[in-house]
C-alpha cells in the first residue's frame, strides 16, 4: 500500500531514528484522529471508539522495534483497529442488523476497502482540524450540534445562551469550515462525511 504522505512520512522516520519516543509521539499526534474516525465508521460509541484507538496506540507502541518504515505503522495501526472493531461488534449483545453488516464488511479482509477507509479517515482528520480552527464558542456549539447530535434547544441550555444564538453560531460555524474544505478542494468529501453520522 503506498503512502500517501510521503513528505511527513520522511521526515517522521528521520525522527524515529533520532529518537523513537519523541517520533511515536509525532505519528500519534499525526494519526490519532484519522485512527478514531475509521474506528467510528464501524463503533457508533465515541467512548468504544476512543478506547480502541488508544489500546491501537498502545499496541504499536509495544511493538515498535518489529516496523522499520511509517507505512508499515500505519497499516499496522487500521489493521488493529479494524480487528477490534470486528471483535466489539461480535462480542456486543446489541447485534441487530446493521451490525451484522459491518461485520461482514470488516470480515472481507479486502486491501481495497481498508485502504479506501484510510483516505476516508484522512478526510475526517482535515474536517477536524477545520472544526478545531474555529473559535471557542463556535467550536463547542458544532460539537455539540453536528457531533454529538444535541438539539438547539439542548445546547441553548447547556451554554446558556439564546436559541436564535444557537442557531446563528450553528450556520457560522458550517460556512466556515466549508470555506476552509472548499479551499483544500474537499467540501464534496464533508458532505459524504457529515451524511454519514448525521450531522446535517
Amino acid at each position: 500500500m503506498n503512502s500517501q504522505f510521503p513528505d511527513r512520512d520522511e521526515n517522521l522516520s528521520q525522527l524515529l531514528k533520532q529518537d523513537v519516543r519523541k517520533g511515536f509521539e509525532a505519528l500519534y499526534n499525526q494519526q490519532f484522529t484519522a485512527v478514531f474516525y475509521f474506528s467510528r465508521r464501524f463503533v457508533a460509541e465515541q467512548q468504544v471508539a476512543e478506547d480502541i484507538t488508544s489500546e491501537t496506540f498502545l499496541k504499536l507502541w509495544q511493538r515498535m522495534n518489529d516496523f522499520n518504515n511509517v507505512n508499515a505503522m500505519r497499516s499496522f495501526l487500521y489493521t488493529t483497529t479494524k480487528n477490534a472493531c470486528l471483535n466489539y461488534l461480535r462480542d456486543s449483545r446489541r447485534h441487530f442488523a446493521e451490525n451484522e453488516k459491518i461485520a461482514y464488511l470488516l470480515e472481507q479482509n479486502d486491501e481495497s476497502i481498508l485502504e479506501s477507509e484510510q483516505i476516508y479517515s484522512g478526510i475526517w482528520q482535515h474536517i477536524y482540524n477545520a472544526i478545531e480552527n474555529l473559535s471557542p464558542q463556535l467550536k463547542k456549539v458544532f460539537k455539540m450540534a453536528y457531533i454529538n447530535g444535541l438539539s438547539n434547544e439542548e445546547i441553548a441550555e447547556a451554554t446558556g445562551i439564546k436559541n436564535q444564538s444557537v442557531r446563528n453560531d450553528k450556520v457560522r460555524a458550517l460556512k466556515q469550515v466549508r470555506l476552509t474544505l472548499l479551499e483544500k478542494n474537499l467540501l464534496s468529501n464533508f458532505f459524504f462525511c457529515v451524511a454519514f453520522l448525521n450531522l446535517i
